[in-house]
């Protein structure tokens, strides 16, 4: 299956991709897609043979907190205390600004 695929299976019908960075969690490689309701980190395996797999489809009313740490990683706790750290290639800010902006469009 593609990765398109793959994300297009999480979104809604009105629902759409806004954003995307590549990232690393627990030490996997994917990337990380902010869609207008929700975040998705998809990873990537293999060298020809292509393989995606949804790791995270997280709603941002179930986001109940973001923090950048060391730079590059982005902390993002949800609701039940769980917490995932990406590190990303981009600064752990600019995803973190990203990611807010789109919380508050969608929650207000």
């Amino acid at each position: 299956m593609s990765r398109e695929k793959v994300v297009e299976d999480c979104l809604g019908l009105e629902d759409e991709i806004q954003k995307s960075y590549e990232a690393r969690l627990d030490g996997a490689y994917g990337i990380i897609f902010m869609s207008k309701r929700k975040l998705l980190f998809i990873t990537e395996k293999g060298r020809f043979l292509k393989r995606y797999d949804l790791v995270l489809d997280l709603p941002y009313e179930k986001i109940k907190s973001l923090r950048t740490e060391r730079d590059y990683t982005l902390i993002v706790e949800d609701v039940l205390g769980l917490k995932y750290a990406f590190r990303s290639v981009m600064r752990g800010q600019i995803v973190e600004k990203a990611l807010l902006e789109l919380m508050v469009q969608e929650l207000g």
